[in-house]
């Protein structure tokens, strides 16, 4: 089918009480993983394009894979702009089809990053898509210092109803670019935001977290979950091992096949766990 307006998906998953499950994708064999997890699940599905994928595949070229790929899916389809870093490019993803934009201004003071979003949601709306923005610091694993500037309850409240935002990340614990579990989410936060907060809240980094902690995430009240580097690893893994099997020296669509199918698996048990199967 076409794809869907985020705010169809967000809303739904909103009133139904679940999570919709978010997949980074850079490239065809990612592209494949998440739309066929997400049938085989028969589950809504928000595909993401971060700036890194933009300069490596092309907003254009990924847009339109997205879309031609999109077709004959029979579940809900959001392509999303993941950390947009400004107006401009969260303006060049709706003008090249995208259902669902980000804009990042958590390192803002709070009334400019309201100034910002503000646009970035009436340009989001005006194409009919979703908006999502950033309150609190998520962190990186690569930084020494992780940030611990955790998102207020109230506050978040006071930028959603200035803003008019679709969909906020929100700082709980959770630090982007983990590979292995161990994050601390503080899921009375999640409970505390979701009572004031009159948008969908957002995991990010949820890769760090471990399946029982996430699933009391979802049921605090976070209603979309990012996924990437759990993917690219178990992506990156079966890329070495399928590369050395006997026949495959010199078939790249063996070894890509290979790692595809690994990350399908990987995105069906994400998609149960956080409620979405079933959803589409």
């Amino acid at each position: 089918m076409a794809l869907t307006s985020g705010q169809i998906v967000l809303h739904a998953a909103r009133a139904g009480g679940y999570a919709v499950p978010a997949f980074n994708i850079f490239n065809l064999e990612m592209l494949q993983a998440a739309y066929r997890a997400a049938e085989a699940e028969r589950a809504p599905v928000i595909v993401q394009v971060s700036p890194r994928s933009v300069a490596y595949a092309g907003l254009g070229p990924l847009a339109a894979l997205a879309r031609a790929l999109a077709e004959p899916v029979s579940v809900p389809v959001v392509l999303h702009l993941d950390h947009g870093p400004g107006i401009v490019e969260c303006q060049a993803a709706l003008n090249a089809g995208f259902t669902s934009v980000m804009y990042d201004g958590a390192d803002l003071p709070f009334t400019e990053n309201v100034s910002r979003t503000r646009q970035v949601v009436d340009a989001a709306h005006a194409r009919g898509a979703a908006a999502e923005a950033e309150l609190g610091q998520v962190g990186h694993a690569s930084h020494e210092q992780r940030p611990a500037d955790l998102t207020d309850p109230e506050e978040a409240a006071r930028f959603v109803a200035e803003t008019g935002v679709d969909a906020l990340a929100v700082a709980i614990g959770t630090v982007h670019g983990m590979t292995e579990t161990g994050a601390v989410l503080d899921v009375e936060r999640v409970a505390n935001l979701a009572r004031l907060v009159d948008a969908a809240l957002v995991m990010h980094g949820s890769s760090g977290v471990d399946d029982d902690t996430l699933v009391r995430a979802v049921e605090a009240g976070i209603r979309k979950v990012n996924l990437s580097t759990a993917l690219q690893k178990v992506f990156m893994e079966t890329l070495r091992q399928s590369a050395v099997a006997p026949g495959h020296e010199t078939d790249a669509r063996a070894v890509l096949g290979d790692a595809r199918d690994a990350v399908i698996e990987v995105a069906r048990r994400r998609i149960r766990l956080i409620g979405a199967a079933g959803r589409g």
